[in-house]
């Protein structure tokens, strides 16, 4: 269980690292405007009507987020692949607070917007939930398979 869980706590992280690595591109390489503004659902007449110093602030927070994103996703990979499948428990409630956190923060920042990430949030949740539970049970538990 503790594979499995290992396992799908590395796929979270890969999907964190995809989400943020393809929205820092979209902003930063291709020079557009954050996603964000359709995750919102601003009609075209909305989006034209914002200042360009709003879009801007809107553009650095995205880029802010998603840089720390996908540190994040690098930084608690190998934390997972090594420490947290090896048994070690502190490892475990390092990733629960840090995961744990993200997830949660995830979830009351789409309200804002109308929860227009809930899709990505219910399946990013549901993958944490698994991996973390599955692990937790097998190092408190003692199942190490």
């Amino acid at each position: 269980m503790l594979k499995k869980g290992s396992m799908v706590l590395s796929i979270w992280c890969g999907i964190n690292f995809m989400l943020a690595f393809i929205i820092l591109c979209y902003v930063i390489v291709l020079g557009k405007d954050s996603p964000i503004l359709q995750v919102a659902s601003f009609s075209e007449v909305e989006m034209a009507n914002l200042s360009s110093k709003t879009i801007a602030a809107l553009n650095c927070f995205t880029i802010l987020y998603n840089s720390c994103s996908l540190m994040v996703s690098i930084l608690t990979w190998p934390l997972i692949r090594r420490n947290l499948a090896a048994g070690e428990k502190w490892a475990f409630w390092l990733l629960v607070g840090v995961i744990g956190f993200i997830e949660a923060m995830a979830f009351l920042a789409s309200s804002y917007i109308g929860n227009g990430r809930w899709q990505v949030n219910v399946v990013q949740s549901f993958l944490y939930l698994t991996g973390i539970g599955l692990s937790g049970f097998s190092i408190f538990k003692g199942v190490k398979k």
